[in-house]
C-alpha cells in the first residue's frame, strides 16, 4: 500500500502542521505500509518540526516563532483525539528520542513547550500522552529530565510577575492527570537526587519541595498515593510497556539527604541563569498553593517540609499490599537505587563535621526507617546483598541501622 503525499506537499505553514500530523495518524492505522517509517520520518521533519523554504528543497529548523505555532497546533490536535490508544501511538512516534538523531534535541525542546501549555491550559489529553512517554523512555532518563528542566524554569522559579493561574494550573495536575503529576515529580526529585549517578543529591528549589509535598499530603482532591500511579495505571496504545518507576527512590535521596543541605534560601536551579533572580513562592497547605504576594521572596520550612515528604514515602509505601493486585508489576524499589542512596549517606556521614551529629543521625533514621518499611511490605525484591553490603560500610551506624542490619540475619 503505498501512500500518497500531493496534498501535504503543496499546502503551506502552519496549515501544513495541522495536515501532517492527520497524515501521520493515518499511516499508523494502515496495515503493511512500504517504507513506513521512511514516510513517517519524511512528514515529520518537513511538515510537523521543520518547515521547507519556498526558494529550495532544503530542510530549515524552525524559527522561535514558527516553534511557537508548531506548540499551538500539537496541542490542538492532540486536544482532539478521542481514543487514548491512538493517541499515545502517535505522541511516542513524534517524540521517539534516539541517542544518535541530532533531531532529538530539538524535539525534546518542543515537547516541554508543550508540556508547559498543557500544564496551563489542563490539556489533559496533553499531559496523559506525556505520562505515557515518559514512562516508556523511563522517568529517570536524561529525556525525561530535559523535558521537566523547562518546567522547572517555567513552574519553580517564578518571576515576580507570574501569573497567579499558574499556581492553580499546579494545584489541579493531581487530579487532573495523576499519571502525569507521579511521573513528574519521579523526573523533577531525579533532576536533583541523582538515583545511581554515584553523585550526592542536590538541593532542590524550596517552591519545588514544598509542591511536592502538596501534592502527596495536602490536596484532598487527590487520588490516594498518588506516587503508585505509574504502577496501577494501563497505557493504552503500547504493546512493550517498560518497567514503571514511582517516585520513591529519589524522594528517599531527597529526605535522607536533606538533613545535609544548607539552610533555606533562594536556590537557583542548576541550568538557571543566576542573573535570573528567583522568586520562591510559599505553599499554603489549606486554600491557596502559592502566597498572594508573589513579588515578595520566600524560604519554606525545608526540615518540616523534608520531614512530611519522609512521612509520605514511608506512607506510601506501607500502602502497597492493599494495592498489590492492582500493580501492573511486583518491583516498587529497585535494591540498585537504594545502594546508590545508601552509598549517597555514606559519602555525605565522610564528609561530616563533628558539629553534624544530629544531621547524620537523623539521616540515618530516615535511611533505616525507609528500609525497614520497604523490607515489611515487600517493596524491595532481587537480590539485595550489594544494599546490604553498603549499609555495613556506613562509617557511623544509630540504633536503627543496627536494627536494620540485625533483620539481615533473621531473613
Amino acid at each position: 500500500m503505498s501512500v500518497d503525499l500531493s496534498e501535504l506537499k503543496r499546502s503551506e505553514f502552519p496549515a501544513c502542521v495541522k495536515q501532517g500530523l492527520r497524515k501521520l495518524e493515518d499511516i499508523l492505522h494502515m496495515p503493511n505500509v512500504s517504507h513506513q517509517q521512511d514516510i513517517q520520518l519524511q512528514i515529520m521533519d518537513h511538515f510537523i518540526f521543520f518547515c521547507r523554504d519556498s526558494s529550495s528543497s532544503k530542510i530549515r529548523a524552525v524559527g522561535p516563532i514558527e516553534e511557537l505555532v508548531v506548540v499551538r497546533e500539537l496541542a490542538q490536535y492532540l486536544g482532539k483525539i478521542v481514543d487514548a490508544a491512538s493517541r499515545n501511538s502517535l505522541f511516542i512516534t513524534l517524540f521517539h528520542p534516539s541517542t544518535h538523531d541530532p533531531r532529538t534535541q530539538h524535539k525534546l525542546r518542543i515537547l516541554s513547550a508543550l508540556v508547559s501549555l498543557a500544564i496551563a491550559t489542563h490539556n489533559v489529553s496533553v499531559l496523559e500522552a506525556t505520562a505515557v512517554w515518559m514512562q516508556q523512555v523511563c522517568c529517570l532518563s536524561t529525556w525525561s529530565g530535559e523535558v521537566c528542566r523547562g518546567l522547572v524554569q517555567d513552574y519553580f522559579q517564578l518571576t515576580p510577575t507570574a501569573p497567579q493561574h499558574f499556581a492553580g494550573a499546579l494545584r489541579a495536575l493531581p487530579t487532573m492527570a495523576p499519571l502525569f503529576t507521579a511521573n513528574l515529580i519521579t523526573t523533577l526529585s531525579q533532576l536533583y537526587a541523582k538515583v545511581g549517578s554515584g553523585e550526592v543529591c542536590e538541593q532542590p528549589p524550596d517552591a519545588l519541595v514544598s509542591t511536592v509535598v502538596w501534592w502527596l499530603q495536602g490536596n484532598l482532591g487527590a487520588p490516594s498515593h498518588l506516587a503508585l500511579a505509574p504502577l496501577t495505571h494501563p497505557l493504552p496504545g503500547v504493546s512493550l510497556p517498560m518497567t514503571a518507576v514511582p517516585p520513591i527512590a529519589p524522594l528517599m535521596k531527597w529526605c535522607v539527604e536533606s538533613p545535609f543541605f544548607d539552610k533555606p534560601t533562594v536556590v537557583y536551579a542548576p541550568f538557571e541563569s543566576p542573573a535570573r533572580r528567583a522568586s520562591l513562592p510559599k505553599v499554603i497547605e489549606a486554600e491557596t498553593l502559592y502566597e498572594k504576594n508573589p513579588g515578595k521572596v520566600q524560604t519554606t520550612e525545608c526540615t518540616d517540609q523534608y520531614s512530611k515528604l519522609h512521612l509520605s514515602v514511608i506512607q506510601t509505601l506501607q500502602s502497597v499490599p492493599s494495592f498489590r493486585d492492582r500493580m501492573t508489576q511486583k518491583q516498587v524499589l529497585c535494591p540498585k537505587h537504594v545502594t546508590s542512596v545508601v552509598d549517597a549517606v555514606c559519602e555525605r556521614i565522610q564528609n561530616s563535621s563533628e558539629k553534624q551529629s544530629e544531621a547524620v543521625n537523623m539521616s540515618l533514621d530516615r535511611l533505616a526507617q525507609t528500609i525497614l518499611v520497604a523490607l515489611h511490605t515487600e517493596c524491595l525484591s532481587g537480590s539485595l546483598s550489594d544494599m546490604w553490603d553498603a549499609l555495613h560500610r556506613l562509617p557511623t551506624k544509630n540504633r536503627l541501622i543496627t536494627t536494620l542490619l540485625s533483620t539481615r540475619e533473621a531473613r
